[in-house]
């Protein structure tokens, strides 16, 4: 896969970076060996890499704050574009999903002859719910009401009100559906509540161009599974942005120290894209072969074996853990035969959810196939040892003793995160006790 790639000249390291080209910037090709060269280099660094900016301590409040949680709810996640369902999810026109990830935001998508529609899940009269099913299909591919049975088109336009002559003056024109935008990536859909956003695919910037090549468009929808957290989002969401926990919280499977452990997190090559985006790469241990080793220390294996491969994948996600993160909230580890998306929501302050949507080549079986539930059950193996520990790190953010968290080079993809959520909120809205500082523009790619 070829990418535009910047050579930016740090006094220790010439770091590799995706993105535009001006003045006269060098193109090259990102390829095995030069990612081996900057795994290495990372591998091989004893300090803090010189050039590279301090990273100021966030405020422990963002996560606590009912300030700052009310700052999200209002302009975070009303103006990202958020995942919202599948293609897979509606088999047929008037199909539909009702969307519940963000409070406040009740929303249901629906197939039509062309596309895909979103909208408020609020009927115009008096406020009903024109879904109350998480999924279903339209009958007579019209959206009714419940309460009144006010009628809607799969444009969501007005067509009929029972009772209609003891309206005064009632223009059915003007009491449709509240619209939300809503675009494609492949067969993921997405939807945004600004009528200000730009385009999906312009959002997404870096992200579509590195992830064309797991054939996202013909990818089939697998299973998908949720999970309560008693934490923060974001603590959720900074958990899976950096591999700096892997030798104390995964030592049951990935993370046990040594020569024997699957990963090597010193060699972790990190990528920060505009608008939050971000990518982390991750190197398999010497010798370790993901598609058939088990850890010789925790008996843990990958379960990569017996499911269709996607022929399209290229060689680096082949021989490296790989992730990538679409801001605010989703993140997925991708694998050449098939991979979940992460989505973080938040519930309450210091509650969430974490939805877990596997993908994969059409296995053409009624049931989930054995090969699949191994891979799924060595997956969760990891998130459980995760989630097992991340209550007790919301529990600590609210003691009056932690003030603030500080950051190192290898988790930078949070602080990076962070600003963009200060941007997107507009730091004239945070106070700024609150405020993450700006400081690693100059290398985001």
């Amino acid at each position: 896969m070829f990418l535009s790639i910047v050579l930016v000249d740090w006094p220790s390291v010439q770091e590799y970076r995706i993105g535009h080209h001006v003045g006269d910037e060098v193109e090259v090709m990102e390829t095995i060996e030069n990612l081996k060269e900057r795994v290495a280099y990372e591998k091989s660094r004893e300090g803090y890499p010189e050039g590279f900016p301090h990273l100021p301590d966030l405020p422990a409040e963002r996560y606590i704050s009912p300030e700052f949680y009310e700052l999200e709810l209002k302009y975070l996640w009303q103006r990202s574009w958020l995942y919202a369902g599948h293609k897979d999810q509606f088999p047929q026109v008037g199909s539909f999903l009702a969307f519940d990830g963000v409070p406040g935001m009740p929303v249901i998508i629906v197939r039509t002859e062309n596309g895909f529609n979103a909208f408020y899940n609020t009927c115009s009269h008096r406020g009903g719910c024109i879904v109350q099913e998480r999924q279903g299909t339209c009958l007579g591919k019209r959206l009714v009401c419940g309460y009144h049975a006010w009628t809607y088109n799969l444009d969501g336009d007005l067509l009929g009100v029972p009772d209609s002559r003891d309206f005064d003056g009632l223009d059915k024109s003007k009491r449709g559906l509240v619209k939300l935008k809503c675009e494609t990536w492949g067969g993921w859909i997405f939807i945004n509540a600004s009528n200000d956003a730009v385009p999906l695919q312009q959002y997404l910037g870096a992200l579509p161009a590195q992830i064309e090549q797991f054939d996202i468009d013909n990818l089939s929808y697998i299973t998908s599974y949720s999970y309560d957290v008693a934490c923060n989002w974001k603590v959720l969401m900074d958990a899976f942005a950096e591999n700096y926990h892997f030798v104390s919280v995964h030592r049951g499977s990935v993370g046990l120290p040594g020569p024997k452990c699957a990963v090597d997190h010193y060699g972790t090559v990190m990528s920060l894209f505009k608008n939050g985006h971000s990518r982390n790469i991750l190197p398999w241990n010497d010798g370790f072969q993901p598609a058939a080793d088990v850890s010789e220390e925790t008996g843990f294996s990958m379960g990569m074996g017996g499911i269709a491969d996607i022929p399209s994948v290229g060689p680096i996600p082949r021989q490296f853990v790989t992730a990538f993160t679409a801001f605010p909230n989703l993140t997925t580890p991708v694998y050449s035969n098939g991979f979940p998306l992460l989505l973080f929501w938040p519930t309450g302050i210091n509650t969430s959810r974490f939805d877990v949507v596997w993908f994969g080549m059409p296995h053409g079986e009624e049931e989930l196939p054995e090969a699949w539930k191994q891979k799924i059950e060595a997956f969760n193996f990891i998130l459980d040892e995760d989630l097992t520990y991340l209550p007790s790190v919301q529990v600590s953010a609210e003691s009056p003793a932690f003030k603030s968290i500080v950051l190192n080079y290898q988790e930078r993809r949070i602080y990076h995160a962070h600003e963009q959520i200060d941007r997107v909120i507009g730091p004239e809205h945070i106070p700024e006790r609150l405020r993450a500082q700006q400081v690693l523009a100059p290398f985001v790619e």
